[in-house]
């Protein structure tokens, strides 16, 4: 997954950039070519500048799509980010107590407060395990 952040007059705008026929970025774009440039630029980005809010939405499309991911770190970086939006401290537990730790508060609280990130946590779960799988 490839896509250009476009710094246009009206804010932020992200275009997919996976076919040749894309207009290059410009000197204020930002080519994201992958988790792991998406969260290099996370990193540089204040969380009060106007941009940080589109790294959330493409965010988001990396994790609708794990099997995309290439690395573990990325996957690990991307679900530390998600959590850390939502205030969420996985306090040295896996990904899998994370997410059981949530369902329980869920649970008791009779909410579906945590419902996405549940699932991000199980989906990652299961990218790693099949990473794992390939490995060997």
């Amino acid at each position: 997954m490839r896509f250009i952040i476009r710094d246009t007059s009206n804010g932020f705008q992200i275009e997919p950039c996976d076919n040749e026929t894309a207009t290059p970025p410009g000197a204020a774009d930002y080519l994201i070519e992958d988790a792991d440039t998406l969260l290099r630029r996370y990193v540089a980005t204040d969380r009060d500048d106007p941009l940080f809010a589109t790294l959330q939405q493409l965010r988001s499309a990396f994790l609708k799509d794990l099997d995309a991911i290439e690395t573990r770190a990325e996957i690990y970086g991307l679900i530390h980010w998600l959590l850390d939006d939502n205030g969420i401290s996985a306090q040295g537990a896996s990904l899998e107590e994370t997410a059981d730790r949530l369902c329980d508060i869920d649970i008791a609280t009779d909410s579906d407060q945590y419902t996405d990130i549940i699932f991000h946590l199980r989906d990652a779960v299961d990218r790693l395990y099949e990473m794992e799988l390939d490995d060997i």
